[in-house]
């Protein structure tokens, strides 16, 4: 049994553990790959992939992402074994807090592992024919100047330093502006949509823009308002995934949370 870190020749074989439901790993794997702030790493037994997973570093957090293993190696233990890992692998004295989405497989592992319930994800569907609702005038294209607002209010919300991640879509982002003042924002490229808002108005109203192009949602439990406007808009939840966390628990705004960025990221 050994730990070894996932290499590009290991994209291939990404099929063979892939669970239902979860879409294509490939690109999730080549992002992993590519991005110096994430970890990804393997478990080979007799030189078999059994198991994979990732570690994703912020500033001072870090994400657990893709933990699987290979279903004729269920029930052996392997799940704690390479989440473990993940954790060793993790700079401790600079993220002092580790995020994990767990799936109800996965949620019996974490919580041994000493991981705890920070709040729960709604995952929500539109109804098959969907209303398209209009965009408000207050939404406008990314300008560098707000820059620094938006990664304010994005700490402000989320409690992690994502400069870094979120930097890589400025350009695609959507801004929603009281006079000169960021209310919210939107990253349609970044992976599900992320959302953040301090204001309904802007929060509800991001919502409406990203609505135009997406028939799925996923945000905190703790947003009711949100819940609330997609549900009037005949969406449905679909089923709940719980956020863990280990280690220091941190001040964060998941009323403000429209859309989660995934289950990798937060």
């Amino acid at each position: 049994m050994q730990f070894r870190a996932f290499e590009t020749t290991d994209l291939a074989c990404l099929k063979d553990l892939e669970p239902p439901n979860w879409g294509d790993l490939t690109p999730r794997f080549v992002y992993f790959l590519q991005s110096p702030f994430c970890k990804p790493i393997k478990l080979l037994i007799n030189q078999q992939m059994v198991a994979i997973g990732a570690s994703i570093s912020h500033q001072n957090t870090a994400w657990l992402a893709c933990i699987i293993v290979h279903e004729q190696h269920r029930n052996k233990g392997l799940g704690k074994l390479i989440t473990q890992q993940l954790i060793n692998n993790i700079d401790s004295e600079k993220c002092k807090t580790i995020y994990l989405d767990a799936t109800e497989m996965g949620y019996p592992v974490y919580k041994k592992l000493g991981f705890e319930i920070d709040t729960e994800y709604a995952h929500l569907k539109a109804p098959t024919v969907a209303h398209k609702p209009q965009i408000s005038d207050l939404i406008v294209s990314f300008n560098p100047k707000f820059a620094a607002q938006l990664f304010a209010l994005d700490q402000q919300v989320s409690g992690e330093g994502r400069s870094v991640i979120l930097s890589e879509h400025l350009a695609s982002a959507k801004l929603y502006l009281n006079h000169t003042t960021l209310e919210g924002f939107y990253m349609p490229t970044l992976a599900d949509g992320l959302i953040v808002a301090n204001t309904p108005n802007a929060g509800i109203e991001l919502i409406k823009h990203r609505l135009q192009t997406n028939d799925f949602a996923a945000l905190p439990i703790n947003n009711t308002l949100a819940i609330h406007f997609l549900e009037q808009q005949n969406w449905q939840i679909y089923r709940t995934s719980k956020r863990m966390f280990l280690g220091e628990k941190r001040t964060w705004q998941p009323q403000n949370l429209y859309n989660r960025i995934n289950g990798q990221l937060g």
